[in-house]
């Protein structure tokens, strides 16, 4: 558990995305103000935002991961799809350019990006090789509301299928399809909460606004993990004490040694702060199939 979590730790001592010059096409740059102030509307490859995580980084940045999906034809070797994003602040105007090739199609692409909290526009133009097709979408992020430091919370609670560490932190802008890199590691969500009979998914979210005891400026967080069908607990775990602030939690899907049935469930998950006297519970819905 120590090891994953001095991993992660190393994301406030390193720059995350340390954005190169980009000098996009004038055609491309074009198209994607256009498309923020409302004059451009085109989505040959049907992109859609299908679901967002975000953590805290070096400098009171926020690591902000975006997953999308698209029907982005078949990609010849050499021959990559593009990606160009531009990120605006609230008055319109430009804060980063971004690009990345995609060299191969996948059910999922994964875009992360990092800015200074405050409200934001990102506009997205995705292309085919030759840009014969072309979407440009954009969306609001409020960057100002994302993460809460002032009272005990979380950042949003994923199921992991695992991780896989990384020689080194990588700090470019890359397309990955459906992880995404955090510290030394190579984060692998679901991307929804459905598992499978027999799986053993690890939870994982950093804890905001627990207070840190002095001079050791560490923590003393309680943890109890039980899982409930139907309103009836199924199954408990045994209580975690941390000193840290990030969680990385196996979770057996079993009852009495034998493996949840395929059905609704709920995690709930109890975070005490041991240090401020108070704590909250949060409730994360899953199905398990087949």
């Amino acid at each position: 558990m120590k090891k994953f979590i001095w991993g992660f730790i190393l994301l406030w001592s390193f720059g995350i995305l340390l954005a190169k010059e980009n000098k996009f096409p004038k055609s491309v740059s074009k198209a994607l103000d256009k498309a923020v102030k409302g004059e451009l509307a085109r989505d040959d490859l049907k992109v859609n935002f299908v679901k967002d995580l975000y953590y805290p980084a070096q400098g009171g940045a926020i690591y902000f991961v975006q997953f999308m999906k698209a029907e982005i034809p078949a990609i010849e070797e050499g021959k990559p799809a593009h990606i160009f994003l531009r990120l605006y602040d609230k008055k319109g105007k430009k804060v980063e350019d971004l690009y990345a090739p995609i060299d191969s199609v996948s059910e999922v692409y994964t875009l992360p990006i990092s800015f200074l909290p405050g409200k934001y526009k990102v506009a997205v133009l995705l292309a085919t090789n030759d840009f014969k097709q072309y979407s440009v979408k954009v969306r609001e992020i409020d960057g100002e509301n994302l993460l809460d430091f002032r009272k005990l919370s979380t950042t949003p609670i994923v199921f992991l299928k695992g991780m896989e560490k990384l020689p080194e932190p990588i700090t470019e802008f890359r397309v990955y399809h459906g992880e995404f890199p955090l510290g030394l590691y190579m984060v692998k969500p679901y991307l929804e909460e459905k598992l499978r009979v027999g799986d053993t998914p690890a939870v994982f979210f950093f804890i905001l606004g627990a207070q840190a005891q002095k001079p050791a400026n560490t923590y003393n967080i309680v943890i109890t993990y039980l899982i409930k069908k139907d309103g009836q607990e199924v199954t408990k775990f045994p209580k975690q004490q941390l000193t840290y602030s990030v969680v990385y939690q196996p979770i057996p899907l079993k009852s009495h040694g034998l493996p949840l049935e395929p059905g609704n469930y709920e995690l709930h998950i109890k975070i005490q702060d041991m240090n401020a006297r108070e704590g909250i519970e949060k409730v994360v819905p899953f199905e398990i199939i087949q």
